[in-house]
């Protein structure tokens, strides 16, 4: 039981890394000041969010969309990383995959989550232009 705790804790210490990580990448090209970011997201001042970027607090749940649109963060990526360090990765990816849209197939859902992580969440717009380099790199023999 001890062991399933530590593991638990060391995930939930990822995730605050990674969403700490995600955070700071968009913080530091925000034109906006940790103080003013705090304040469009309703927090009183930036000790929350220096807190969180420290990784010694956790995104309140009914701040994560407030903060993505605050920084031009993808609400959808934040949200799941803000879940999954309340609520552990397997609850998440359980609640995931019940409520995927079963219009997409298992191949692309694949391809979608390729890009998620490829490109993070700035994934760019499927521009004429590259579609037609998808089409040409598809094309290559081998």
């Amino acid at each position: 039981m001890k062991l399933i705790k530590e593991s638990a804790l060391m995930m939930n210490e990822d995730t605050k890394a990674e969403i700490s990580t995600l955070l700071r990448a968009h913080i530091d090209e925000s034109p906006y000041t940790l103080n003013e970011i705090a304040i469009l997201c309703g927090f009183h001042g930036p000790e929350m969010l220096e807190g969180i970027l420290s990784g010694e607090l956790r995104v309140p749940l009914d701040k994560a969309m407030p903060l993505a649109k605050a920084i031009g963060c993808d609400g959808q990526t934040l949200f799941a990383l803000v879940l999954k360090s309340w609520f552990g990765v397997e609850l998440v990816n359980t609640i995931e995959e019940v409520f995927t849209n079963d219009a997409a197939s298992a191949v692309e859902r694949g391809w979608i989550a390729f890009l998620r992580d490829f490109y993070g969440d700035r994934i760019p717009e499927l521009t004429p232009t590259l579609r037609r380099r998808l089409r040409l790199l598809v094309s290559l023999p081998g």
